[in-house]
């Protein structure tokens, strides 16, 4: 076989590749490229399917990073801070991040994604006394992800439940 075969065979094998990840769900840039050179694939081919993804609209940094956002508020309940880091350890540029979140995230969304959680949590503390209940939910809501701010709030309404 020739240099010219042996190149396209190697592009077709990452191509394929990459359509399988991208067909479990949708990947960023950079996780894209860090899988296909985790399997050994050349830089020159992962540029490549790269590019022919990105023409194709297969692979989009802002659109993964707007639908990230929103799953993992929806389903999961995660405040601004811990969505944007796991866009940062996926590869999405700062920038992006901003406008993605910008468009996910107001203040009463994540508000009442954090006074979700917290009813949620309260339920499983029942044995706790107060004080170890605000402890443990500050620090519940704030590994979720949630700013200060909203925590403090929650906090405030929950006192004056009680």
């Amino acid at each position: 076989m020739r240099n010219s075969e042996l190149a396209e065979k190697e592009t077709a094998r990452a191509k394929n590749a990459a359509y399988r990840l991208l067909t479990r769900r949708p990947h960023s840039r950079a996780e894209l490229e860090t899988k296909l050179r985790n399997k050994h694939f050349d830089d020159a081919v992962i540029g490549q399917v790269i590019d022919g993804l990105l023409r194709l609209g297969y692979v989009n940094d802002r659109q993964f990073a707007e639908q990230w956002a929103a799953s993992r508020l929806r389903l999961r309940g995660l405040g601004r801070r811990r969505i944007e880091q796991e866009l940062r350890q996926k590869g999405i540029d700062q920038e992006t991040i901003n406008e993605a979140l910008a468009g996910v995230f107001d203040i009463d969304a994540e508000s009442d994604a954090a006074k979700r959680a917290a009813e949620k949590k309260l339920n499983t503390m029942k044995a706790a006394d107060q004080e170890a209940k605000y402890r443990r939910l500050a620090g519940f809501l704030e590994r979720k992800g949630f700013s200060y701010e909203i925590i403090r709030n929650i906090m405030k309404a929950m006192g004056q439940r009680s």
